[in-house]
C-alpha cells in the first residue's frame, strides 16, 4: 500500500487539513484496517476498486464510490478490495460546513454516498477522477468542486465555533460545555445547536471526541507511562470510565491497542484523521 499526503493550495488550507491518497496494486494482499473516530469530516472518492466494509458475522458491504462521513462515535473494520485507489479530503473541525449547505449533523455517525446529494455533479467528477492521471490532476479535479461549492457561514458564527473548538484543544478535552458557554458569552442550548449545525455533534460530544484525540496523542507520544498514568493525564480519575470510553471507541481495551499497536503514531495516521 503506498500513501501520498498533499496540502491543498490557496485560501483552501483555511479549510481542509489535507488531501491523502492512497494506493495498492492488484498482486497486493488486501488489507484491513480499523478506522477509529476523530474530529474531522472526510470526504473520499474511490477512482479505483472500492473498499469493503467488514460487519460481525463476516458480511461485507462494498463503499460507495465517493462519501461523506460524518462525525462518528463509532469504529468500523474497512477493507481493501484488489487494486485500490482512493483519495480522502480530510477537513479542519470548522472547515466542512463552508461547503456544505446542510446542518453536519444530518450525516452524524453516517457516511453517505455523496451523489445522493450532488447527483450529476459527483458522476462527472467520478468519471474525471478516473481518467485524470498524475495526483495533480486529480487534485484540481477536486479543488474546482470544492471552490465551486464554497459558502462562508456568517463571520460570527464561524468566529465562535473557532474559538471554541479552540478552548477544548487548550483544555484537551478536560473540560465541559457549561464552562464552554461561559467562555463563549452563549447559553449552553445557543452553542449545543450551533456545534450541531456547523461541526456536526453538540457541544458534549465534541468535548469528548476531541478528549479520545488527545489520548491517541498520549498513547503515540508518552509509551512509558502505565495505564493509571495515561488515565491520569486525561483527567480520568476513574480507570474504569477511561477503559469504558476507550473500548467504546476503538473497540479494544487500552491494554489491547497497545499490544496490538505497539508502533502507533498518531502522525502517521493522516489518511484517517
Amino acid at each position: 500500500m503506498k500513501y501520498l499526503l498533499v496540502q491543498p493550495s490557496g485560501f483552501l488550507r483555511n479549510y481542509i487539513k489535507n488531501y491523502c491518497f492512497m494506493e495498492s496494486d492488484t498482486y497486493d494482499a488486501d488489507v484491513m484496517e480499523r478506522v477509529i473516530p476523530t474530529e474531522n469530516i472526510q470526504i473520499m472518492f474511490h477512482y479505483k476498486n472500492p473498499f469493503v466494509v467488514c460487519h460481525s458475522g463476516d458480511s461485507v458491504v462494498k463503499q460507495p464510490r465517493s462519501i461523506i462521513s460524518g462525525l462518528s462515535d463509532n469504529y468500523s473494520d474497512v477493507s481493501t478490495a484488489g487494486e485500490t485507489g482512493v483519495v480522502f479530503v480530510s477537513f479542519h473541525p470548522t472547515g466542512a460546513c463552508h461547503f456544505f449547505n446542510f446542518p453536519l449533523s444530518e450525516i452524524e455517525n453516517l457516511s453517505v454516498d455523496l451523489t445522493d446529494i450532488f447527483y450529476h455533479e459527483i458522476r462527472q467528477i467520478e468519471e474525471l477522477l478516473y481518467l485524470k492521471e498524475t495526483v495533480r490532476e486529480k487534485i484540481t479535479v477536486i479543488e474546482n468542486f470544492l471552490i465551486g461549492r464554497y459558502s462562508p457561514i456568517p463571520l460570527h458564527e464561524s468566529m465562535l465555533i473557532q474559538k471554541g473548538i479552540q478552548i477544548v484543544k487548550k483544555c484537551k478535552g478536560q473540560t465541559n460545555a457549561k464552562y464552554l458557554s461561559d467562555c463563549l458569552y452563549s447559553s449552553p442550548k445557543t452553542l449545543e445547536r450551533k456545534f450541531a449545525k456547523y461541526l456536526g455533534k453538540t457541544t458534549k460530544q465534541i468535548i469528548k471526541l476531541i478528549r479520545f484525540q488527545e489520548v491517541l496523542h498520549d498513547f503515540s507520544n508518552v509509551k512509558e507511562l502505565s495505564l493509571t498514568e495515561h488515565a491520569y493525564n486525561n483527567g480520568y480519575f476513574d480507570q474504569s470510565h477511561f477503559i469504558h470510553d476507550f473500548k467504546s471507541y476503538t473497540g479494544y481495551t487500552p491494554k489491547e491497542f497497545s499490544a496490538k499497536y505497539p508502533d502507533f503514531n498518531i502522525n502517521s495516521e493522516s489518511c484517517s484523521d
